[in-house]
């Protein structure tokens, strides 16, 4: 059996994707090797954040990447007998500890407490917080992507935003689970329009991989190009999503990205018409500048409000999770700008 000591934490999760239900059993059994790996995952942690090494940090979360892809795929009848979660949420828990301890010390307390109590009035505040913050009207695409970028500087883009569009039907599915009715609904209407109402062609999952693919983006592209920053977004998104114990912070996290979609997607629609790339292809972003609208009206009036008049203090999770939301988008979109900006500085070869 190889042991966590053998290679890093990625790796080990790699290698045992190979591995018989027969190894997963004596690997779960076998108290010292989850010691091991827990001790391995602290000391990832440390490193990644602590002492900001940053090929720590691109370990850690090529490790929560896979995890979560396994976590959001379906089921495999080879795979039937192995038991893989105990050592893997063990894996996940330390790493997620280490990544939103992160997230929190990198908000102001004075952010997420100084709000209103009841429903109504939490909104209003909820939005003027959201669209007051930097990463709200980013100069990624408000200037760049609206202006000047080509062909390859959409698919570069396109790369790094399949790691939530893919799976954000799957995400609000999640969210339902054991949720009030009134939320659910609100939760269910978004995702029977994920679902596009019935219609296979207007998938939602389906038009981002038909946008895609109508710009040459595959599997291979997407695993060459992939941007930290981008997977640690991913990564956050799961996260929140799987468990229970994040749905506050879901509720706030998410709702950022339905009210700032509409004004984002604009500019991408824009420049895929600037470039005459195939109309077929913007379907995705052209549907969500429409319907992203109304889901955040919904997500705020329908879930948002209804949990903060029910309890206040809910209110402080929700604003957690939006904050958490628009410092990771800003420091995403603030690195993709920046390889975007290089990649046109790079002389072409003779």
């Amino acid at each position: 059996m190889i042991t966590i000591q053998d290679m890093p934490v990625a790796d080990w999760v790699a290698h045992m994707e190979r591995a018989d239900a027969s190894d997963w059993a004596k690997s779960n059994e076998n108290a010292t090797l989850r010691a091991e790996i827990v001790a391995a995952c602290a000391r990832l942690g440390e490193l990644a954040y602590r002492d900001r090494d940053e090929r720590a940090l691109a370990e850690m979360h090529l490790t929560l990447a896979l995890i979560y892809a396994k976590d959001f795929e379906s089921a495999r009848i080879e795979h039937v007998g192995r038991e893989t979660q105990p050592i893997l949420r063990d894996i996940a828990a330390s790493l997620e500890r280490a990544m939103l301890n992160a997230e929190l010390g990198l908000i102001d307390d004075r952010q997420v407490s100084d709000y209103p109590r009841t429903g109504t009035k939490y909104v209003t505040w909820l939005k003027k917080l959201i669209s007051q913050h930097t990463s709200s009207v980013h100069s990624l695409y408000n200037d760049f992507i609206a202006k000047e970028a080509t062909r390859e500087d959409i698919a570069f883009y396109l790369a790094q935003e399949t790691n939530l569009d893919p799976r954000f039907d799957d995400i609000l599915a999640l969210m339902q689970v054991g949720t009030e009715v009134g939320q659910k609904l609100e939760i269910a209407k978004n995702y029977f329009d994920e679902m596009g109402n019935g219609e296979p062609a207007r998938v939602h999952s389906k038009m981002f991989s038909h946008a895609l693919g109508s710009i040459g983006v595959d599997g291979e592209f997407v695993a060459e190009n992939m941007l930290l920053d981008a997977r640690i977004s991913g990564n956050l998104s799961a996260c929140l999503s799987l468990y229970r114990r994040h749905y506050f912070k879901a509720v706030g996290y998410f709702g950022v990205t339905e009210y700032i979609a509409p004004r984002r997607f604009k500019h991408v629609a824009e420049a895929w018409r600037r470039n005459r790339l195939p109309e077929a292809g913007i379907a995705y972003h052209d549907e969500h500048i429409v319907i992203d609208t109304h889901h955040a009206n919904g997500w705020f009036n329908n879930v948002v409000a209804p949990l903060v008049d029910a309890d206040p203090a809910i209110g402080r999770e929700i604003a957690i999770g939006a904050v958490i939301r628009m410092n990771s988008s800003e420091r995403y979109l603030d690195k993709l700008l920046s390889v975007l900006e290089a990649r046109r500085r790079v002389p072409v070869a003779a």
